[in-house]
């Protein structure tokens, strides 16, 4: 036999039918999600060419939950945020390279960060256009076109060389203050330029050329630390800086070399001398910039890091 207790039955019954009724609503013990302000995020150009770099600035100052663990994704590749070198805390900036054979067209940003609720992620978007980007034909040694497999060999592990060190920039900030160009000399030769050496089309510019009489000094565009100083099949005698936040500065062909991997160097210290060694069509400098191994345009660099430091 089942025994009903006759209290709990009758309050069980009150409790259904003023529920009926509309008299009671269901009370949730669920608590909602507290949300958070989303940091202030903003990019430096919403139109730009192929081979340029773009500058994220983003202000998180005052909101009440800290941000952390901030990042942007393109093109499979993510960018660090680090502290404005203009402002105070609470403000970052983020330098991201958009790579010479990207397609023209509407383009999109990851920007991911956390904050107390947890991971948070906006897309930000901007168009890319085709740059004006013309051909330099070049008479050049036929070594330097097509090697022999010593050659090749050589390359390749010099290539792999300098793309890990690339990946592996200084997370600190060793630059201080506006960049500057290497030499006064001409520019003879831009950035994105389509290359043909010999009659066959092989590359494009991924820097600047710079008009330089043989043994012309070339200095440090701005501080950091020497990764690379000696001979590189294509670069001659190269000369390539880590100035920390992603930023690496490279100087090529070379007839001397003033400075040692591994050393500091602070902004306008005597890197070598200009010359004609690797892949010339004679005495030149080359100057170029990398964002995380991604060249950009040395000039719109330049004035893009400038501009930042005015803000």
């Amino acid at each position: 036999m089942i025994k009903f207790n006759a209290y709990r039955v009758a309050r069980t019954l009150t409790t259904a039918a003023l529920l009926t009724a509309g008299w009671l609503w269901p009370i949730s013990i669920a608590a909602s999600k507290q949300t958070y302000p989303s940091p202030e995020i903003k990019l430096s150009a919403d139109k730009i060419s192929n081979g340029r770099v773009l500058l994220l600035q983003v202000d998180a100052a005052g909101l009440s939950s800290p941000i952390t663990n901030m990042q942007v994704d393109f093109n499979k590749t993510s960018y660090r945020f680090y502290p404005h070198p203009m402002q105070g805390n609470g403000s970052f900036f983020a330098l991201v390279g958009v790579p010479y054979r990207t397609r023209p067209g509407a383009q999109k940003l990851i920007f991911k960060y956390s904050d107390l609720t947890g991971n948070q992620s906006r897309q930000l978007s901007f168009n890319v256009v085709m740059g004006e980007y013309r051909t330099d034909v070049l008479k050049v040694d036929s070594r330097r076109v097509d090697p022999n497999k010593k050659d090749r060999n050589r390359a390749n592990r010099e290539h792999q060389e300098v793309k890990h060190i690339y990946a592996s920039a200084s997370p600190a900030r060793l630059w201080e203050g506006p960049f500057v160009l290497p030499v006064e000399n001409d520019i003879s030769s831009s950035f994105g330029n389509r290359r043909v050496f010999n009659g066959k089309l092989k590359s494009y510019h991924n820097g600047l050329d710079f008009r330089s009489p043989v043994g012309t000094p070339v200095r440090a565009t701005n501080s950091g630390i020497v990764r690379v100083a000696k001979n590189l099949f294509y670069s001659g005698n190269a000369v390539i800086i880590d100035h920390g936040t992603e930023i690496f500065s490279i100087y090529a062909h070379l007839s001397k070399l003033k400075v040692k991997a591994g050393q500091r160097i602070s902004k306008g210290q005597l890197l070598g001398l200009t010359g004609a060694t690797g892949r010339v069509s004679g005495p030149h400098l080359h100057w170029g910039i990398k964002i995380k191994g991604i060249a950009v345009s040395p000039l719109q660099f330049v004035e893009t890091l400038n501009d930042l430091l005015q803000r």
